[in-house]
């Protein structure tokens, strides 16, 4: 019996001796993989795509089933082009169960891409089979892909046999010696005749309507001499000599003219979007191109363009909008867009579309007066346009093309935006709006009639039919609505577009101020009491400036002050206070905010962008990063367009920092970096979003995160304190952020809104009582966007896509 345990104890022993054995060559094995797949990224990071596959392969070997190493495996097949590895890592995702309906049909193109033809026919014949259960959308399209693929890779099968039922013939003409040489052999068919024999009854198995005869192409070795066609040229001798001899002669520039009109005359339709060849510096997604297609060829340029928010509408609309100019059928435009988003959509136009129009963002607006509103095409703010001096001046002409964007603005039709706009005399209009209903469907109609008056017939017939009563949000008739809204409505949304950028991460870093900093501080906030007291014009404006420049460098408020004390008015009035300011504005390089910024650069590897708004603190921050031997690149919009490109080249291939003004990049890649620190902070949120744009768009591979450094208790705090912690403004889609300004601002900017505050509050409790309750309508402005998107999805979904 004790012989009998002991034994059971050593089977035991060495079971667990066996089953750690084990246990660490799997770990060994584990390991191995995951520093062959960590090995990959760091290829992958660096852009050497063949060694990146290598060590996925590597990787692949260890972990053969892990979904980490087989999604790696997927990216850098799709970045290096090789289908071979993007295929292998498609078909282990299915082998290990993570397989949606969408890769099946991913897997059919790579599958016939690589000439794997048999393969290609069974997997097409199996798609079709189930397509009718499968969960994808455009199935109508996908059928007929999928239906020309496998007819494709019958037709190669079939090209296959045919080639080797011909080397056999020849192979037996061969061994049949010199005796048959030349001649047909009588007891063979000839080759022609052989692989049709031979091809027919698979052409009958596998195809339904297919032609053999036109399917399969016969090798060039027999060739088969085809009669001469004769062709017989008919021509008036004396009008064409007449013609010869007495020559019309015309100008090189009516020639290139009429070579030009030719070029467009020929195109095919609107199949074929002329425009795309000249577009620098963007790259066109297909939904945006057929989007614009639908637009010029069903709709006739009258459009509501309703894509979810940050799908680029804005791309959508110019592309119209160019497409037409190209074609010589817009000569006159104008471009109508919330004040904050006048400067976005001119810096869209210059850098991606080459058009240079005045806008009411431009130095030299005011001073051009009424001219400005006479020139061919104009981009302009909704306010400026509809004000009392401008709305008699805008309706009177008419206008080729009208855009309008952030055109829920136009819902209600008793306001002036929506006279406004019904006013203008407009042959082409599009309207974008990502919530084209906020509360009621009859903000629906208003928008439609604007497009097309009658589309919805009147408004009190449009009640009656489509609208419920007790429930202004909930249709009826909904398929007889959906019709007539489809003759008019694109509704794109982020699942058809496949648009999957990565998240994006914020942190707040406050800055103590040093006894110096604490005593510039002091001393300018009285100066701004002292100019406050000239409240009306210039002295407003003088204290708002002053303001923002010490949010981001005492270097900055020293040029506005140099600025100031040249000027008579200052100097009789606040020359003491503006010394004062001046001398203190003389710090060190070595302050608080640089040393967390070098902090900052020195604990990561990636590239930093580093973002500020003043020439003055780019100044100052170049003088520190050289003291600390950085490298960097600057950026700013007084550089010529050869020394930005060589900067941003500069920044990408060896610089790990890049300083930058708010130009920062005006439409250039810069999806290589992942970090940004925002050195001083806008007022407006919208600047803040165009800074984070620049990096975070679609075609950035990672994490994005940003850094908001501001001074603690300063009016850049209490900014940050509503946008991040109230509305969570850093964890939102590009675009949503205006959506929500646009329910609380009115007439007033938010940057208008907080400075009123920071200036009017008596004491420290009356400031943060203001800015607590703007951070209330806030939020509930956030609600209230949160609750019309799902209201739009309830309403529209994917029902309107292409």
């Amino acid at each position: 019996m004790a012989k009998f345990s002991k034994e059971k104890k050593q089977q035991k022993r060495k079971a667990k001796q066996k089953q750690a054995t084990t246990q660490r060559q799997k770990e060994a094995v584990r390991g191995k993989g995951e520093m062959f797949l960590e090995f990959a990224h760091y290829a992958l990071e660096d852009g050497d795509l063949d060694k990146a596959a290598g060590f996925i392969k590597k990787a692949a070997r260890f972990l053969p089933n892990d979904s980490g190493v087989i999604n790696a495996m997927g990216e850098i097949g799709s970045r290096s082009g090789d289908e071979a590895l993007e295929l292998e890592a498609v078909n282990r995702l299915e082998k290990i169960g993570q397989f949606d309906d969408y890769k099946r049909v991913h897997q059919l193109y790579l599958t016939v891409n690589l000439h794997r033809f048999q393969e290609g026919f069974d997997l097409a014949d199996r798609l079709l089979g189930a397509l009718t259960s499968l969960k994808i959308k455009e199935k109508v399209k996908i059928r007929k892909d999928i239906q020309r693929m496998k007819d494709y890779c019958h037709y190669q099968l079939m090209n296959e046999k045919a080639v080797a039922a011909n080397k056999k013939i020849r192979s037996e003409k061969t061994r049949s010696g010199d005796k048959t040489k030349g001649q047909p052999d009588s007891r063979q068919p000839n080759a022609r005749q052989n692989i049709q024999s031979n091809a027919q009854p698979r052409a009958k198995a596998d195809t339904k309507d297919t032609d053999v005869s036109r399917v399969v192409s016969f090798p060039s070795d027999t060739p088969k001499k085809l009669p001469p066609i004769p062709v017989t040229f008919n021509f008036d001798r004396d009008s064409f000599f007449n013609t010869l001899s007495t020559p019309n002669l015309s100008t090189p520039f009516v020639y290139d003219l009429a070579i030009e009109s030719h070029f467009i005359r020929f195109k095919e339709s609107f199949e074929t979007l002329v425009c795309l060849a000249s577009l620098s510096q963007v790259r066109s997604y297909w939904y945006q191109e057929e989007t614009a297609k639908k637009v010029l060829k069903r709709f006739r340029g009258r459009a509501l363009l309703s894509d979810e928010v940050g799908l680029g509408k804005t791309i959508e609309a110019l592309i119209v909008l160019s497409e037409y100019m190209k074609r010589g059928m817009v000569k006159t435009g104008l471009i109508l867009t919330p004040t904050p988003l006048v400067s976005q959509w001119k810096e869209e136009m210059s850098s991606k579309f080459g058009l240079d129009i005045p806008s009411t963002d431009d130095p030299d607006f005011k001073k051009k007066g009424d001219d400005f509103w006479k020139a061919p095409f104009i981009l302009a703010s909704i306010n400026q346009a509809k004000s009392k001096n401008n709305f008699d001046i805008v309706t009177a002409r008419q206008y080729d093309m009208l855009i309008v964007d952030e055109a829920h603005h136009l819902k209600n039709r008793t306001t002036l935006n929506w006279k406004l706009v019904n006013a203008i005399q407009k042959r082409f209009v599009l309207l974008l709006t990502a919530t084209p209903v906020e509360n009621n469907l009859m903000e629906l109609y208003n928008l439609i009639t604007l497009l097309k008056p009658g589309q919805l017939e009147t408004a009190t017939s449009f009640r009656e039919k489509f609208m419920t009563k007790g429930d202004p949000t909930d249709p009826r008739n909904r398929a007889q609505l959906k019709e007539l809204l489809q003759e008019v409505m694109i509704r794109n949304t982020r699942a058809l577009a496949g648009i999957n950028i990565p998240p994006r991460f914020a942190q707040t870093i406050r800055i103590e101020p040093t006894k110096s900093e604490t005593a510039f501080y002091a001393r300018l906030a009285a100066l701004l009491t002292s100019l406050n007291r000239d409240a009306k014009g210039r002295g407003r404006l003088a204290t708002k400036n002053l303001l923002a420049q010490a949010g981001s460098s005492p270097k900055a408020v020293e040029g506005s002050i140099l600025r100031m004390l040249e000027k008579k008015e200052y100097r009789e009035t606040h020359e003491e206070e503006l010394t004062a300011v001046k001398n203190l504005c003389r710090t060190s390089l070595d302050t608080p905010k640089n040393k967390a910024l070098l902090k900052l650069i020195q604990a990561s590897r990636e590239k930093m962008i580093v973002f500020v708004k003043y020439m003055g603190t780019l100044e100052h921050l170049r003088e520190f990063l050289e003291w600390n031997n950085i490298s960097f690149a600057i950026f700013h919009g007084s550089m010529d367009n050869r020394r930005k490109d060589a900067e941003i080249e500069a920044f990408k291939d060896e610089k790990k920092v890049l300083i930058t003004t708010e130009i920062g990049g005006e439409g250039r890649n810069l999806q290589f970096c992942c970090q940004m620190v925002n050195y001083d902070l806008p007022w407006n949120p919208m600047k803040i979003e165009q800074r984070i744009g620049r990096i975070h768009r679609i075609g950035q591979g990672k994490e994005v995160h940003i850094f908001n450094f501001c001074a603690a208790g300063s009016i850049e705090d209490y900014i940050l304190d509503i946008l991040d912690k109230k509305i969570n403004m850093f964890e939102m889609v590009v675009g949503e952020i205006d959506m929500i300004l646009g329910r609380i601002r009115g007439e007033k900017e938010f940057e208008d809104l907080v400075y009123d505050i920071w200036i009017d509050s008596g004491s420290v409790e009356d400031r943060e009582n203001g800015f607590k309750a703007l951070g209330t309508q806030m939020k509930r402005a956030r609600t209230s966007y949160e609750k019309t998107r799902e209201l739009d999805d309830k309403l529209f979904g994917d029902s309107y896509e292409l």
